[in-house]
């Protein structure tokens, strides 16, 4: 059988390599389908297969020693001057972002990305920051001033207080009962506290990565 020349249209039998005419190549290799789309991971490293395609989900394999790392520092922040007013807890939503940007540079992150990357350093802070503080209270016997400064913010609501019911319940919150559940709802403060912040602060660093790098 004949084909024309995909090059001058002159008659080529079929099998011939070369046309007898213009010498141009007649032998094609077809698409295999699905090729175009995995050769970027292929052909390439990760870090530039991302950037091709464009990857945007959270490669949580990075993303939780990255998280991890930032709640650890997070923890240790909330122990230093004006760590405990908030800063530790932003910190560990920025680190956690800056820290997945490096095992990931070329991953997408939207806010929504962010957040959530923010909020898992946020329960690693609360968590590694609660173990310093068990820690703390039993090696370093600081339970009895910790119990102190509660007891001593109770009477001095109780001093303002002149209603009857509200003195009860203040009466009861300096019992050993009542110091419990006063550090029970500390700690639950504490972990939204941690969440929210850093999940704000993790939002607000992938926006502003996202801008740096001039994507809408």
């Amino acid at each position: 059988m004949e084909h024309p020349c995909n090059k001058c249209g002159a008659t080529v039998e079929d099998g011939t390599p070369f046309c007898p005419n213009c010498a141009a190549p007649q032998i094609r290799v077809a698409a295999v389908p699905g090729l175009t789309e995995a050769a970027p991971s292929v052909f390439l490293g990760q870090a530039q297969a991302d950037r091709y395609s464009g990857v945007s989900a959270i490669q949580w394999s990075q993303a939780l020693p990255a998280a991890a790392l930032a709640g650890l520092i997070a923890a240790c922040l909330m122990f230093v001057p004006l760590g405990a007013f908030g800063i530790g807890m932003l910190a560990g939503g920025v680190l956690a972002l800056l820290f997945y940007r490096r095992r990931r540079p070329f991953g997408q992150l939207t806010p929504g990305m962010g957040a959530q990357l923010g909020a898992v350093s946020g329960v690693f802070g609360f968590v590694i920051f609660a173990l310093f503080t068990a820690i703390e209270v039993l090696v370093f016997h600081s339970g009895g001033q910790l119990r102190a400064a509660l007891l001593e913010a109770v009477e001095q609501s109780a001093s303002r207080a002149s209603d009857p019911q509200a003195q009860q319940v203040l009466n009861y919150l300096k019992s050993p009962p009542g110091l419990a559940l006063v550090m029970a709802i500390g700690l639950a403060v504490m972990f939204v506290m941690f969440l929210l912040l850093s999940s704000v602060a993790g939002a607000v660093t992938a926006a502003f990565l996202r801008r740096r790098r001039g994507i809408n």
